[in-house]
């Protein structure tokens, strides 16, 4: 197995296998539970607990503006209940907002005066500013929902598989694939990400130095990662010509670092608690990539070279939805003598996707345990 170039390409069922981590259609329920979390906190002064509670309402309430918008049409036909699917999938509403946010102008011209263009954006109960908004109250919620996830005896299992050879490409924002293989002792925040090298503190690199905490393995974050922070959120160090996304080692949330045991200082401590947003070196799982960040190029970029040299491709929890064109185009790099092993509860669906485009499926389970178990026989 050791000289097979073998890649494991991990979606949204690998964490909800490995840490009962969120599904799409289940995101919005576990944004929900992050909501009354902010609501019952007992560590902050009312002002301060309303913040992200308002947070939540303002996108609630565009949610419902959105589906009041598509099913007002329908208002006249004889039916009990008119429900959208919008919360169940926001990668829908992701794509539709990036979409907009990225759309054409309208353009006034009057004798004599200067007028400045405004959005074409046809939803007249929003503009550009609200759509920026919302979208940083999604980054916000998914941090605080994906930072509480805790990989299980699967995890650790996983991570017992992978060799020093092989490569990582994950969509999952979550840190559970970093601490299951550093357990491993195969992983490390020091180079062990592709695209992504520096640190928001210079101490917390060179003490990885020290203590000779290197990487054996990259990991491809195709969509960037909760311990990532883009220079907009540090604008003092982007005066100071630091235009590059970092690695953050703490967890604000919990007052812990992200990785214990491998820096020899403390976390930073913030009292009462923090109750800001998140906006972290991610691109939101939008059917549209805008890769404004020169990292999420080299990422994609990089993950496109080792697909083409892939000989075995395992995809654990990876659905592969027809319009999910970016991923496509990364299979699409694949030599045709590639083989492809499928881990997915749907795997029948999936498997006809990837069939109707030609490529080789050479097996098949229905979960990671089967594999794994599979694996150990």
């Amino acid at each position: 197995m050791g000289n097979i170039n073998r890649t494991f390409l991990l979606g949204a069922g690998f964490s909800k296998a490995v840490a009962d981590g969120p599904l799409m259609k289940e995101l919005w329920c576990c944004i929900e539970r992050a909501y009354k979390r902010e609501k019952s906190r007992k560590d902050l002064n009312p002002e301060d607990k309303e913040l992200r509670a308002n947070w939540f309402n303002n996108l609630n309430n565009f949610i419902i503006r959105l589906e009041k918008e598509a099913t007002s049409r329908f208002e006249k036909y004889d039916s009990d209940k008119i429900s959208t699917e919008i919360k169940e999938n926001l990668e829908y509403l992701i794509t539709l907002i990036d979409l907009h946010l990225n759309g054409p102008n309208i353009r006034f011209e009057k004798k004599g005066s200067n007028i400045q263009p405004h959005s074409a954006i046809p939803w007249w109960f929003t503009s550009k500013t609200e759509l920026e908004r919302i979208r940083n109250i999604i980054q916000t919620y998914f941090y605080l929902v994906f930072v509480r996830l805790k990989g299980n005896i699967l995890a650790k299992k996983f991570s017992k598989i992978i060799n020093s050879s092989d490569k990582v490409i994950t969509f999952n924002y979550d840190l559970v694939l970093e601490k299951a293989l550093l357990s491993a002792g195969i992983w490390s925040p020091l180079d062990g990400y592709v695209g992504v090298s520096e640190f928001e503190r210079d101490e917390d690199k060179k003490c990885l130095e020290k203590r000779n905490k290197c990487s054996i393995l990259r990991i491809h974050k195709m969509h960037g990662s909760i311990n990532w922070e883009p220079p907009s959120l540090r604008s003092i160090e982007k005066l100071r010509g630091r235009d590059y996304i970092v690695i953050v080692m703490d967890n604000r949330e919990s007052n812990q670092l992200h990785f214990e045991g491998l820096l020899d200082r403390h976390p930073d401590k913030i009292n009462p608690g923090y109750v800001g947003g998140y906006g972290p070196g991610c691109m939101l799982p939008s059917f549209i990539k805008p890769f404004e960040r020169k990292e999420m190029y080299e990422i994609w970029q990089s993950a496109i070279k080792v697909m083409s040299e892939t000989e075995e491709l395992v995809i654990i929890g990876y659905s592969f939805r027809p319009e999910d064109s970016n991923a496509f185009l990364l299979l699409s790099m694949l030599p045709q003598k590639s083989e492809i092993i499928l881990v997915d509860r749907n795997r029948k669906e999936v498997k006809k996707r990837l069939e109707i485009k030609g490529l080789k499926i050479v097996k098949t389970y229905k979960s990671l345990e089967d594999y794994l178990s599979d694996r150990n026989t």
